[in-house]
């Protein structure tokens, strides 16, 4: 089945003519035509040589008889030369086939007059013609059979027609490029003459040549004046056959487990074999094979065993070849050492080809482009992966023949003999160490591939090579060990349709687990003009007042502190653990780490199941006293359920000082109003009852203290904690003078939306990183209905920055009102 859906074998009819006489009436001219091509070329005097060439192909009836050509015919002088370049005495010593070949090269179907050669004929039956779309024209000669090696034999190989696909219907015939004002003008010319040296770019080139004579009606078409005889161009596979590139190529073919090639495939039917029997009966042909390089349809990201683009193939994309090529940056053997110096040694491989088989593709396509660049488009060029080739950008270095030492146009695309390699994000940045060590992180990279692969497995990737220059990660990395001693394993289970990762443990999620644990070890971060969150080490911060610990947010948004080379998450942090970290290298978008243990966000002995909110909440009491009034009506709030919150959001809670909270249990002094007039008496009400004394008349029931209300003393209390709360996120004092969120992203400031509603409404407050205060974090009040007020952070090891279920607790030196 492989086989039927990979090649598309379209049937077909032999079109034999029956007899030289069928031939001879098909191509007999009408009377009442004018000249043919081959007649007003042997009037105009100047084509002697190159008509004797026709007269020795199957050619001379196509140009004598009807039908539409285009033809680029070589002068005397030009054919006397290449005569002369080749070692032929006269016409008749070139050999047929090669006469053949030189002829048809030389011919268009159809009929193009110069300037209409950058169009193609589109809408409606082709009725219509699209204006500088065009840059080769197809001829009719292609290649035929060639011979390969394959498994120890040599066998008769015919190329790709498509992608991935071959039609006996559809010759893979050559295009012959063309350079004219109309659709080369926006490039130099020198980006010609770098690919055609000796020849002079003038504005109306056909390959190495250059119209001298253009636009010669005839019957059967038009024929063009040209200087120079142009020979059909080899495709981008055959120009890696020089033993430059002998270890590129080693590359390509590159074979899996069975010793099938990896990258590309011979694929050959009983059918597919006996029509090219038929067609050739003197080569004495055995079997035929088709080869088809793996190319995706998905271009940005080919898999593992694709190659971008399809280097024996002369179509382009899916459509025909006349739109475009590609780019083929070919690293020669003395690139290929710098590669592997660089890049492979250091992790212990002993060549290049030991790398891993989806390594080694992302290796190869990072030197294919999908279009044509020409040299002095070279400062912004990407490759398939959207990196520059240069490194840079329109930042770095130009193209630089000192570099580029073997440059020649191809039948498919433009290719560049290179003594670097492109340097390529794979190989660049903090993925790398993942990639590149499968035996110690397969269970990393299988996660990033199952669940992150267009999240952080893109993210990984992000730097300079691809224009993101602000961008930074620092990567824990988990083991594939310390995975396992977890519970985890990556199986494929019976009855599943994909590997997939289990654990040891009942009752755990395991693919929830894998996805939580990596975001854990993950720390986005920035650099810009204005502020610089890089983690580079996590020695910590001796004067951020915590006894010298820094903070930071990871991935998923949970909180971590470090200090000394030790990390801590909440999980490790109630076990009363430490994560030892070792930093391994840094790469141009962040830097790796090794830990010795897992980070972890609730304790193993729990089965990892979360503390809850209300347990942190009551410890943090216990280690900070300064907020045990707070503490306590929260604990009040949520343990009665008058209060609840999600434990999957995240939440920032601000408790205020005792010292702030007994200040708003004092008795005050209310008048009450009525028609907008003070009434004669006045009352005196609690603003805020004390927990106990709510507790007391609680439990007397409602209405029992009569005029103290204890009722709606609780709800102003919740309405009070709810505009201290801010769910969403975790507000940290990190000591940057921005708000840097668990994305990477900072401001300088925020506005966030607190848990108490207006109705309908939210209210807000602003979080503050201004630099004032050694960028202690404060929050403001916020809104028309808010009294204005700014809190801060009280600083100190227990009494903020305290660690809670996708939470954050902070002892705050204040409080702030909203009157509803």
């Amino acid at each position: 089945m492989k086989l039927l859906s990979r090649i598309f074998l379209f049937s077909f009819v032999l079109l034999v003519l029956r007899c030289q006489k069928e031939r001879d009436q098909y191509y007999k001219e009408p009377e009442w035509a004018g000249k043919s091509i081959y007649e007003t070329l042997q009037e105009e005097g100047r084509f002697e040589l190159f008509l004797r060439c026709v007269d020795n192909t199957l050619y001379a009836a196509s140009l004598k008889g009807n039908g539409l050509w285009t033809v680029f015919a070589p002068n005397d002088d030009a054919f006397a030369a290449y005569l002369t370049a080749n070692g032929y005495q006269s016409v008749e010593d070139i050999p047929k086939d090669k006469a053949e070949q030189l002829v048809a090269y030389s011919m268009l179907y159809n009929k193009y007059e110069l300037d209409r050669l950058p169009d193609v004929l589109g809408g409606a039956q082709g009725a219509v013609w699209d204006t500088l779309k065009s840059i080769k024209k197809r001829t009719p000669y292609y290649e035929t059979l060639h011979r390969e090696m394959y498994n120890g034999d040599s066998v008769w190989v015919a190329n790709a027609t498509s992608y991935n696909g071959i039609s006996t219907a559809d010759n893979n015939y050559k295009y012959l490029p063309f350079y004219l004002s109309r659709n080369f003008g926006s490039k130099l010319p020198s980006d010609y003459e770098t690919f055609y040296p000796q020849r002079l770019y003038t504005g109306k080139n056909v390959q190495a040549a250059a119209v001298v004579s253009q636009d010669m009606i005839a019957s059967n078409g038009v024929a063009h004046e040209v200087d120079f005889v142009n020979a059909p161009l080899p495709n981008l596979e055959d120009l890696l056959g020089g033993e430059n590139y002998s270890q590129f190529k080693e590359l390509l073919e590159f074979k899996n487990a069975t010793g099938e090639p990896f990258f590309y495939s011979y694929l050959t039917t009983a059918w597919f074999t006996s029509y090219y029997k038929t067609m050739y009966p003197s080569r004495d042909i055995n079997v035929v094979y088709g080869k088809f390089y793996e190319v995706p349809f998905e271009f940005l990201r080919p898999p593992a065993n694709a190659i971008a683009i399809p280097l024996n193939c002369e179509r382009y994309f899916l459509a025909g070849a006349e739109e475009g090529g590609y780019t083929l940056y070919a690293p020669n053997n003395e690139a290929i050492g710098k590669f592997f110096e660089d890049v492979v040694r250091p992790y212990g491989y002993a060549s290049v080809r030991d790398l891993p088989s989806n390594v080694l593709g992302y290796f190869i396509n990072a030197h294919m482009a999908l279009s044509v660049i020409w040299p002095s488009e070279h400062k912004g060029a990407k490759n398939v992966y959207e990196n520059y080739i240069n490194g840079e950008g329109s930042t770095g270095a130009g193209f630089d023949p000192s570099v580029y030492v073997d440059v020649k146009p191809a039948s498919n695309g433009l290719f560049y003999g290179s003594k670097a390699y492109v340097k390529n994000h794979y190989f660049e940045t903090v993925l790398t160490e993942i990639l590149l060590r499968p035996a110690r992180y397969s269970f990393m990279y299988n996660a990033l591939q199952k669940h992150f692969l267009t999240t952080l497995m893109e993210d990984f990737v992000k730097c300079p090579l691809n224009g993101y220059t602000e961008e930074s990660y620092t990567v824990l990395l988990p083991s594939d060990d310390q995975l396992k001693a977890d519970g985890f394993d990556w199986v494929w289970p019976a009855g599943a349709s994909a590997y997939e990762f289990t654990h040891s443990r009942e009752g755990v999620n395991a693919g929830l687990r894998i996805q939580r644990l990596v975001r854990s070890h993950v720390f986005k971060r920035i650099k810009t003009g204005a502020i610089d969150t890089r983690i580079s080490d996590f020695a910590g911060n001796p004067s951020g007042g915590y006894d010298g610990y820094a903070y930071a947010m990871n991935d998923y948004g949970d909180m971590i502190r470090y200090r000394n080379n030790t990390v801590e998450m909440i999980g490790n942090h109630t076990a009363g653990e430490v994560v030892n970290v070792t930093k391994v290298k840094e790469f141009s978008n962040g830097s790796v780490f090794t830990v010795d243990k897992l980070l972890q966000y609730a304790e193993v002995a729990d089965d990892y199941e979360e503390k809850t909110l209300l347990e942190r909440i009551n410890q943090a009491a216990v280690d900070n006293p300064n907020i045990s009034i707070a503490a306590g009506y929260l604990s009040y709030l949520l343990g009665t359920g008058k209060y609840s919150l999600s434990e999957e959001a995240f939440f920032t809670l601000l408790l205020p000082t005792d010292a702030q909270m007994q200040e708003l249990q004092k008795i005050k002094e209310v008048t009450y109003y009525e028609d907008g007039n003070p009434k004669p008496e006045s009352a005196w009400r609690y603003i805020y009852l004390p927990l106990h004394t709510i507790l007391s008349e609680e439990a007397k029931g409602d209405g029992a203290s009569g005029d103290l209300l204890w009722s709606k003393s609780v709800d102003d209390i919740k309405s009070f904690f709810q505009y201290h709360i801010i769910p969403g996120a975790l507000y940290i004092n990190d000591g940057y003078d921005h708000v840097v969120f668990s994305s990477g992203r900072v401001q300088r400031d925020a506005i966030a939306a607190t848990a108490l509603k207006d109705g309908l409404n939210s209210t807000f407050v602003r979080i503050l990183k201004d630099g004032g205060d050694e960028n202690n974090l404060r929050v403001s009040s916020q809104g028309y209905s808010a009294e204005e007020k700014t809190i801060s952070v009280v600083k100190g090891v227990n009494r903020s920055n305290v660690f809670a279920p996708k939470a954050v607790i902070h002892e705050v030196d204040g409080y702030l009102m909203y009157k509803n």
